[in-house]
């Protein structure tokens, strides 16, 4: 995360209403557009979004998954089973230790990512539409960074 502003963490005021209020309210319209759009294709925002980071990182484990979406090994798994039973992902035992299953897009899921891609590229043009270049960028760059910081936080130590 960025640390150019003086005051950082702890000595920061809170502004009302909060920044996560805002970020929280955005995050769901944006979900809800996108869904919205997927659901011709029977997809959802969660399904795209993980075969899209599956395609971009061939080899993650379920495990790494769960801690990059923030959500439990179980969730995953069930999300997982779902693309791979639509032949979207297949998995196939780690050589070094057959327990972890990597995963990678087949080619039914590389079509279905274009698809998806096409209609996510819709919702984004719609939604930040309004917004200058400047600031979309940056707004990118934000939640990136955000995000990267609360993943890598709360990861656990090697």
């Amino acid at each position: 995360m960025s640390t150019s502003k003086a005051s950082t963490g702890a000595d920061r005021a809170i502004l009302r209403p909060r920044a996560m209020f805002f970020l929280n309210q955005a995050n769901h319209a944006v979900r809800s557009r996108l869904d919205a759009a997927l659901a011709a294709v029977e997809m959802t925002g969660i399904q795209y979004t993980v075969l899209s980071v599956i395609g971009r990182h061939e080899g993650l484990s379920s495990a790494e998954l769960s801690r990059r979406f923030f959500v439990t090994p179980q969730t995953m798994n069930e999300l997982i089973g779902l693309l791979e039973r639509r032949d979207y992902i297949v998995r196939k035992a780690d050589p070094a230790n057959r327990r972890i299953l990597r995963m990678s897009v087949t080619d039914t899921g590389r079509g279905m990512l274009e698809t998806c891609d096409a209609l996510a590229d819709a919702v984004e043009r719609d939604v930040f539409g309004g917004m200058a270049d400047e600031d979309y960028r940056r707004l990118c760059e934000l939640t990136r960074d955000l995000a990267r910081h609360l993943r890598t936080r709360d990861e656990p130590a090697a």
